[in-house]
């Protein structure tokens, strides 16, 4: 009697345990373990059939509940799930770009040119990205600085391809430059140099269609488009303006720590039909200001009569170690309507110096540097301090050519940018610029603007 109320103890005990899957560990040896108590007598064959036979289905149901349970990770990319079998993912990232900036040198200028200095949240974007059906990827970013919201990326890119290929839908930036293609969580100063006078207008975000074929250390994408979104030719009766891009890099070293990088870029951009002209959504304008915040612009050529430009960029860059080197030439021809064409010309040479030793990293199948990461990240209480960075700058622009006189500006920046861990850094930049002849940035007496000097200090946070 006793032998077979044990029997039944242990056949309901190990039953429940087995059933309810408490112990994975205990569960696993499961089988063994009733195998000795039918060897020991304590259960029969067919008792001991009918446990075994319960737990190999009950695992089997574990673990096929496990693979359709879909993960979730928090880290240093944000907030990311993924599906069970991969073929579906969703991350919510982000930005904030908070800014204080001073001005010094604008004293004799007019009061209608003063700059304004203080705080800015230059940039604040949720951003929401992920993978549907295995072979389609998305991008939906928005941004809200300024107290307005705009939409920066939207788009959708296929990647299902036998070969090594991209086909992007959406709004998206123009294959056009270096130094556009690269986000500005990963640049080395706050600002981007004088050559984005000649590009952003015209070949920075619109919507458009991409085709990019790639591979380690090359890359080759072109791409027709439209104007950006909220066009004001598409809210009337006017075509909107067109345009494309191409752009190929080669790298031909390629390794950890030491990179060379070659470049070349052609775009074209047309105006749209309205009475006046506009190309990519904005006034054809050739301007760069010290800060996005300040209003003063150390060069500018605004063109009414805008038809067209094109424009042609070469680059060339490099990495040894914590050394790292960029640099582009930009030419730009702009046809007019009523005056003579116009040629303007930019160009900058940047140099890096990791302090702590670290190395950018830079993206051979896109053609870019990115943001280096720290060895040791920010920690107070253990003595790390991340990585430092120090990066000067030099670059020059020419507006002035046949009756345009927008100016000629050179600057020259210095940033010590500290990495405090992968998603949070703090960049302090100094810039002057100067031999600012010939445009319209002039003192109140009618003399040609001195130098003027800008301070930056900015918190990034980016995810």
């Amino acid at each position: 009697m006793n032998l077979k109320l044990n029997r039944v103890v242990t056949t309901v005990v190990f039953g429940s345990l087995v059933a309810l899957g408490s112990f994975s560990a205990f569960a696993d040896s499961t089988d063994d373990i009733v195998n000795a108590l039918i060897a020991k007598g304590v259960l029969t064959e067919e008792e001991g059939s009918l446990i075994l036979k319960g737990h190999g289905g009950e695992r089997q149901m574990a673990e096929k509940k496990a693979k359709s349970n879909p993960t979730l990770e928090v880290g240093k990319k944000g907030l990311v799930v993924k599906g069970a079998d991969g073929d579906f993912s969703i991350k919510l990232g982000g930005r904030m770009h908070a800014d204080y900036t001073e001005h010094d040198g604008q004293e004799g200028l007019a009061a209608s040119q003063q700059p304004i200095n203080g705080t800015q949240i230059r940039r604040g974007r949720i951003a929401l990205s992920g993978t549907v059906y295995k072979d389609f990827d998305y991008m939906i970013e928005s941004d809200f600085a300024n107290d307005a919201v705009s939409i920066k990326d939207l788009f959708l890119v296929y990647h299902g391809f036998d070969s090594p290929l991209e086909f992007t839908v959406g709004h998206q930036k123009h294959a056009m430059s270096m130094e556009i293609q690269e986000s500005s969580n990963d640049i080395m100063f706050t600002e981007r140099s004088l050559v984005s006078a000649l590009t952003v207008p015209f070949f920075d975000r619109a919507i458009g269609a991409n085709l990019k074929g790639f591979g380690e250390n090359w890359n080759v994408q072109s791409g027709i488009y439209g104007d950006s979104m909220g066009s004001s030719a598409n809210n009337t009766n006017n075509d909107e303006g067109k345009g494309f891009g191409i752009r190929g890099t080669w790298a031909p070293i390629l390794e950890k720590d030491k990179v060379l990088h070659l470049g070349l870029n052609y775009g074209y951009r047309k105006a749209s039909d309205l009475a006046a002209s506009s190309a990519n959504s904005k006034a054809p304008r050739f301007s760069y200001t010290t800060t996005n915040m300040s209003g003063l612009r150390l060069v500018d050529a605004n063109l009414t009569d805008f038809d067209d430009v094109k424009t042609a960029i070469v680059e060339f860059a490099g990495m040894y170690g914590p050394l790292s080197f960029q640099s582009e030439i930009a030419q730009s021809n702009v046809s007019r309507k009523t005056n003579q064409n116009v040629d303007f010309s930019a160009w900058y040479a940047q140099i890096g110096w990791t302090l702590t030793g670290e190395s950018r990293t830079y993206k051979g199948s896109d053609g870019e540097f990115k943001r280096l990461s720290p060895k040791n990240t920010f920690d107070w209480r253990n003595g790390k301090w991340g990585a430092w960075e120090l990066a000067a700058r030099y670059d020059g622009i020419d507006l002035e050519d046949a009756n345009v006189t927008g100016g000629e500006a050179k600057r020259l920046s210095v940033s010590l940018n500290w990495y405090l861990n992968d998603d949070i850094r703090v960049l302090a930049g100094y810039t002057r610029a100067f031999d600012l002849d010939g445009g319209a940035l002039k003192n109140a007496n009618g003399s040609y603007a001195d130098d003027i000097d800008v301070y930056t200090v900015r918190t990034q946070w980016a995810f």
